[in-house]
């Protein structure tokens, strides 16, 4: 049976670089970076920024379930912003309605295409 291949390990392997050669650019043990790679461990900002940087890898890709669970935060809380906003009725709030309801709709339109 394939071992899985994981997210950070994919990435480096598809570009032909070896674990020893990134742990070298960001300065841990390769042993750590092993760790990190095999998913027994959260990577820093710092490791995903190296991937991100070195791999073009997308940060949306690296931070998918924090980006998942802030976006579903984000069009919750949205939702009860303008239902606040629009008791106010202030060409300020419409303002600030119209501008959430168009950051909702491009959220859930993202969330179909996800």
């Amino acid at each position: 049976m394939k071992e899985k291949t994981h997210l950070l390990k994919g990435f480096r392997l598809e570009a032909n670089f070896v674990q020893q050669d990134v742990a070298t650019l960001i300065n841990i043990p390769s042993s750590n970076l092993n760790r990190y790679e095999k998913e027994k461990h959260k990577p820093t900002p710092e490791i995903i920024l190296t991937y991100h940087i070195l791999f073009n890898a997308p940060l949306k890709m690296l931070f998918h379930p924090l980006y998942m669970k802030v976006k579903a935060n984000i069009i919750q809380r949205s939702k009860k912003l303008i239902a606040q906003l629009e008791i106010e009725q202030t060409p300020k709030s419409k303002q600030r309605v119209a501008y959430l309801r168009s950051i909702v709709k491009q959220l859930n339109t993202k969330q179909e295409n996800e």
